[in-house]
């Protein structure tokens, strides 16, 4: 990881206090394509109110983070929404993903590109990722986040190469954010 990334996002979410508090697009695309007890692995989510919903769902949720101020908050949010998440504390520059295997994997607003393979080795066959990020187009109105956390047109569609595409869309959405939006599943 990029040194100070921890620091940099423990004082973001120290800040912030309460983490989020509206959900990014990722609860809608994981409820609409699928449902039920299902194991799921959110990557980044630390400060996200989007693993307490997906808990709401039925999920066996698992949210690894390299924050652990994020982590925190998301504990207190879970625990004060009657709900149960896993947290864990990893840097994914140097750590391998948390053991799965997972039924589904999210992120949103977190790119790194080298870490695709890994997703897709960690699902079970038939499994989704499910992945928002916002795209290059982002920049014609918003400074952040900046042009190497911003996936290029149909980026997440190469990223997502031998993967069955169950849905993907780039485009300004409700939140103001050009983004890509991509449900892929593992062959099985």
């Amino acid at each position: 990881m990029a040194a100070g990334d921890q620091q940099r996002w423990n004082d973001k979410w120290s800040d912030h206090g309460v983490g989020t508090t509206h959900q990014s697009s990722l609860v809608g695309l994981v409820t609409d394509h699928i449902a039920g007890q299902r194991k799921l692995l959110d990557i980044a989510g630390g400060g996200s109110s989007d693993s307490i919903e997906l808990a709401r769902q039925w999920f066996d949720v698992t949210v690894v983070d390299v924050s652990d101020v994020g982590l925190s908050i998301a504990r207190d949010n879970a625990l004060m929404a009657g709900v149960e998440i896993k947290t864990i504390e990893t840097d994914l520059d140097a750590e391998p993903l948390p053991v799965g295997p997972w039924d589904v994997i999210t992120t949103a607003n977190f790119l790194k590109r080298d870490l695709f393979p890994a997703m897709v080795d960690a699902l079970v066959p038939g499994g989704l990722l499910i992945v928002v990020v916002a795209t290059v187009v982002n920049l014609e109105r918003h400074d952040k986040p900046g042009r190497p956390f911003l996936a290029e047109p149909a980026e997440l569609l190469r990223l997502a190469e031998g993967l069955e595409i169950v849905h993907h869309s780039e485009g300004w959405r409700a939140s103001e954010r050009h983004e890509a939006h991509l449900v892929a599943r593992k062959p099985g």
